[in-house]
């Protein structure tokens, strides 16, 4: 399934850090999608999206961030997104497919400076998570955790 002319696209998290859930929501003429994806990729569509801009080498308008409604049930879990680039009419598809075989695949052509805005969101979502090992790079609750650096177990580690 395709959709086109995407006016806003939203990255959120909704929970406290380390028990939140992550949500993409875009809205466009054909209403409002919902997904549910995991936090890194999130973090991989503002990476993805930061590469994007600096191959077109494109100025853009990422100053509009549209705030999430997220009063709706997602449509699906996200297991892979892919972000391409049309260089005729200027505009970028976001493919999503789902983690169950039943949901068919589906995309969204928005214009670069739609997905621009949602790549600062979505730095935001993933910044607002539980504080990162100085050592060793993972999350820690806020009793610490045991870090790998110092033999630490890591088998109730939550990513």
């Amino acid at each position: 399934m395709e959709y086109s002319d995407v006016a806003t696209l939203a990255a959120s998290a909704i929970g406290e850090p380390g028990e939140r859930t992550f949500l993409l929501q875009l809205t466009g003429p054909w209403g409002r999608h919902t997904y549910l994806l995991e936090k890194g990729q999130v973090a991989a569509l503002a990476h993805g999206t930061y590469e994007l801009l600096r191959e077109t080498a494109g100025e853009v308008d990422s100053s509009v961030i549209a705030p999430p409604l997220f009063d709706e049930l997602p449509r699906f879990r996200i297991s892979q997104l892919a972000l391409g680039y049309d260089e005729v009419d200027k505009t970028v598809a976001l493919t999503f497919e789902s983690v169950s075989e039943d949901d068919e695949s589906v995309t969204y052509r928005m214009p670069i400076d739609v997905l621009a805005a949602a790549a600062r969101q979505a730095e935001e979502a993933v910044g607002g998570g539980r504080p990162t090992c100085p050592k060793c790079g993972l999350a820690m609750d806020p009793a610490g955790h045991a870090c790998p650096t110092t033999n630490g177990d890591l088998r109730h580690h939550r990513p």
